[in-house]
């Protein structure tokens, strides 16, 4: 059963510290409007040929609006879990339902825009990708050095690229 719907900038979250315990549960919009350290699930989608899926953000997401992204994910709710976000924002965002979702790694992303501790997953998808109109805006399949292209370029979310490193550096992947 899928929680029920709440506007994006009235969703609940947890502000947390910098050992991830709960300071207090926020709105979404002060989360952002104080820049406040929150949770985050970002999902790799790989194929097995090596490729990942990168995707383009809309203009009107309220963080990064038109870059591309090479995680799907996004703000764990207050009460959810990494694992449970991972797969809520794998189904939204790409269609994706059902497929197993491994941790990588965590990480710590701090920013003008955002502060998130981000647990990083992957999931091995061949099937097809359906995309979100109202968060997606354009997304295909992808060598690895078109994501390090688009880092170079400026074009890739600066949270999205730390993380991208550090899956390469601890090569938890195979990067083709």
């Amino acid at each position: 059963m899928e929680p029920p719907f709440s506007p994006p900038s009235q969703e609940q979250v947890d502000w947390i510290d910098d050992q991830g315990q709960v300071l207090g549960v926020v709105t979404r919009a002060r989360m952002r409007a104080e820049n406040l350290l929150h949770r985050v699930s970002s999902t790799l989608v790989t194929r097995a040929d090596g490729r990942v899926f990168v995707q383009k953000r809309t203009l009107t997401k309220d963080v990064f609006p038109g870059l591309w992204d090479v995680f799907v994910g996004g703000t764990v709710a207050s009460g959810e879990t990494f694992e449970q976000n991972a797969r809520r924002e794998l189904g939204e965002e790409l269609g994706i339902f059902g497929v197993p979702v491994l941790h990588l790694l965590d990480h710590t992303y701090r920013g003008p825009q955002t502060q998130a501790h981000i647990r990083v997953f992957t999931c091995r998808w061949e099937g097809p990708v359906t995309l979100q109109p109202e968060e997606v805006a354009a997304g295909h399949w992808a060598e690895p050095q078109e994501v390090d292209q688009l880092i170079a370029q400026g074009e890739l979310c600066p949270d999205s690229a730390q993380g991208w490193g550090l899956v390469k550096a601890q090569r938890k992947i195979t990067m083709g």
